[in-house]
This record gives structure tokens, C-alpha cells and sequence, in this order.
């Protein structure tokens, strides 16, 4: 469930942007906050993209260990073609918590996993879940990394919620996009018969700190042969709350009714 609408950075005067402009300075700043084991609070707006992707927003926190992400909280609201749907995922190491539903406009439930409203199914962690290095987001060293290597600019960023920001900014073009409930991913290598080119244009707001404030993508899935746009999906993430202790834990045993 899924999707995205744009948030408009609140004005201010320009101030001089951070000394450092490097996105190599930024991945070291979010790997230090990896190593000293640090959270961030986060949400996430995402609206368009080809079917059967839905508008969604979706917030929670992360945290971290050396690694990357080892624990998370996401709850989401997205729009279905029945009605709203709201699904929340608490994942923690290798295990794995979920409870969802969709509900109608009349209040009533079309879906709904559990089949019991407030228990949740638990199971271990899957591929689906799992942060990883292929994740668009401006807060994972891979994506930085991919998008250093295809060029990037960096400019004065002006304030944003009251913080000085650096904005960096450019345009990669990947084999291929996709979704999992971890959020969008990038593929690397060409799949045969693929006639799509997928460019991410995008752009993130860094603190004096280099720990990222917002980042906004916009993702164009587009035919190979005739250049033509199919589809646009647009995702904006803000992020909040650097080293503020977050508490991720698991749902007391009795509200967990089925194991994968």
C-alpha cells in the first residue's frame, strides 16, 4: 500500500549553506549514526506511479545498528480502490509483526489480516521487509552512493523547520523500479525483455551536520521505444528527531495469533 504528495519547504531568508557539499560527507554522517546504534523519526508522502500502486502517507521511526536499519515502525494510510486501507509493520532483527485492513466509506471492514481487528500476525523476517542497499531514500548509503557516481550538485539549501540546509540534487537513470513494503527500489542489472527506462530525479536537504532533513524524488517510468511517459511517481520524505531515543518493541504475546 502506497503514495506521495510534495511538501513545500516553509520560507525564510538564505542563509550561507553548510561548509561541506559532499555526499560522501553525508553517508559518513548517517554511517555514525548507524555506528552509535542512533534512531530518526520519519514520514513519508508518495502519490501516482503505475498499478496497482495507491496514494499513500506512511510515518514511524528507524533504528539503527552498524549495518543500517535493524528495527522499524511504519504505519500507513493509503487510498484503495474499495476504500482506506491502514497497515502497520513493526520489524525487529529477524522478526516481523503486521496487522492490516482496508474499510469502506460506510465503516465497514472489506479486509482485514488478522481476521480480529487489534491482533497482529508474526513471523520472520523476508526479503519484502528488509532494508537493504537497493532502497530509494535518502537516508541509505547505497542509494547515495548509485547517484554520486552518475553526478550530483550541490547548492545553498535555504532553512528548512528553522535548520540551515545544504540541497543536493541530480538525475539517475536505472535497469528498473520496483515496490516491496520495505518502500521503492532500484535494480541494478537489465531484466530480458525489459522495454522500460526508469530516470529518479532527486533532490535532499542536508543539516550543518549532513544528516538529511528532506528528500524528494520524482520517478518516471518511461517506454524504451518510443520515449513516450507512462507513468509518474512522485515521493517526498521527511526526516526528524536525530539521536532521540526510540522505542521499537514487539506486541504483547496474546494479541499475536498466527505465525508464517
Amino acid at each position: 500500500m502506497a503514495g506521495l504528495l510534495s511538501v513545500a519547504i516553509p520560507g525564510g531568508a538564505v542563509h550561507a549553506a553548510p561548509e561541506s557539499r559532499s555526499l560522501d560527507s553525508v553517508v559518513k554522517a548517517i554511517k555514525k549514526q548507524f555506528a552509535k546504534q542512533s534512531s530518526v523519526r520519519f514520514s513519508v508522502k508518495r502519490r501516482g506511479g503505475p498499478p496497482p500502486t495507491s496514494d499513500m502517507k506512511a510515518s514511524g521511526a528507524y533504528r539503527f545498528r552498524a549495518s543500517g536499519v535493524y528495527a522499524a515502525d511504519t504505519t500507513t494510510i493509503s487510498q484503495e480502490p474499495e476504500g482506506t486501507g491502514r497497515s502497520r509493520g513493526i520489524s525487529i532483527g529477524r522478526d516481523f509483526y503486521s496487522q492490516a485492513y482496508v474499510r469502506s466509506k460506510d465503516g465497514k471492514y472489506v479486509w482485514k489480516s488478522p481476521s480480529t481487528v487489534g491482533k497482529w500476525e508474526a513471523g520472520r523476517n523476508f526479503a519484502g521487509v528488509i532494508w537493504g542497499e537497493d532502497l530509494i531514500n535518502g537516508i541509505n548509503p547505497g542509494f547515495l552512493k548509485l547517484v554520486t557516481s552518475h553526478g550530483a550538485t550541490s547548492s545553498d539549501g535555504g532553512t528548512f523547520e528553522g535548520v540551515r540546509t545544504t540541497l543536493h540534487s541530480g538525475t539517475v537513470t536505472v535497469p528498473g523500479l520496483d515496490e516491496r513494503q520495505a518502500g521503492m527500489y532500484f535494480r541494478t542489472e537489465e531484466e530480458e525483455g525489459a522495454s522500460w527506462n526508469e530516470p529518479i530525479t532527486w533532490k535532499l536537504w542536508v543539516g550543518p551536520d549532513n544528516l538529511p532533513r528532506r528528500f524528494h524524488a520524482i520517478m518516471r517510468f518511461t517506454s524504451k521505444y518510443t520515449g513516450d511517459e507512462v507513468e509518474t511517481m512522485t515521493m517526498n520524505i521527511i526526516y526528524r528527531g536525530w539521536g532521540t531515543p526510540v522505542r521499537i518493541t514487539a506486541p504483547p504475546k496474546h494479541l499475536v495469533v498466527s505465525f508464517w
